[in-house]
């Protein structure tokens, strides 16, 4: 049986960063959050829901949970039916989110093959990350400010521009963080009360680190899928 591993933490705690390295390494299929619901943005731009929907999202604030929950598991179903593992970095973001997408993710996967990564990550630190990120504008692909890749500015895989989101600054960080502690955290008793294990990971390592104890924590359940 596939996999959903799903990531949950605060906002710049490597949760993008680590999706892809499953993508990249184990072919993985990641769900982008961020970007299905700007394709719906765009896609009904004079409708008068989807703009007060983008009003919240440029706010840093978190959207209807059963308007995402219903363009994400849309995105989601044909993968299911495929048969492919699929990574979750920014979804879901509330109880009720969380809620609906597990019974269709249990009904599509199993119970037994969703799996819950938190990444517990100080504020401080989750901040200093955020305020240094960047990302490419096609499909988001994280690009952390390090010395061995701050000369870059396309993307290599799909080579749009690499920039830095206006999400991340400061003002609207806090927000978001703010938006993440009241609203997302909750989703971790969501998933415990559903009978589904929460495995936490100390996102204060390196990114190596963090990448061996997901690859083992997979290699574990049951038949491995590395």
């Amino acid at each position: 049986m596939p996999y959903a591993v799903i990531f949950i933490g605060p906002p710049g705690s490597g949760k993008d960063t680590q999706a892809n390295l499953l993508v990249d390494e184990y072919e993985f299929v990641a769900i982008p959050s961020s970007q299905i619901i700007r394709t719906k943005f765009a896609e009904n731009p004079d409708d008068p829901i989807i703009q007060e929907q983008k009003k919240l999202y440029d706010s840093g604030k978190i959207n209807s949970p059963k308007l995402v929950a219903s363009w994400v598991m849309e995105f989601v179903r044909p993968l299911a039916e495929e048969g492919k593992n699929i990574t979750f970095s920014g979804s879901p973001r509330t109880a009720e989110e969380t809620d609906g997408e597990i019974h269709q993710l249990s009904d599509w996967y199993g119970i037994e093959n969703l799996i819950v990564i938190h990444f517990d990550l100080n504020e401080v630190e989750a901040r200093r990350r955020a305020s240094t990120r960047r990302l490419c504008r096609a499909q988001n692909h994280p690009f952390p400010n390090t010395p061995e890749l701050e000369w870059m500015k396309t993307c290599p895989k799909d080579g749009s521009e690499i920039y830095v989101r206006e999400l991340d600054n400061p003002e609207k960080y806090t927000i978001r963080l703010s938006e993440y502690r009241n609203l997302t955290e909750p989703c971790l008793e969501v998933f415990k009360k559903a009978g589904i294990a929460i495995h936490v990971i100390d996102a204060s390592r390196s990114i190596e680190a963090i990448h061996h104890d997901i690859a083992n924590l997979l290699e574990r359940n049951q038949e491995p899928v590395l």
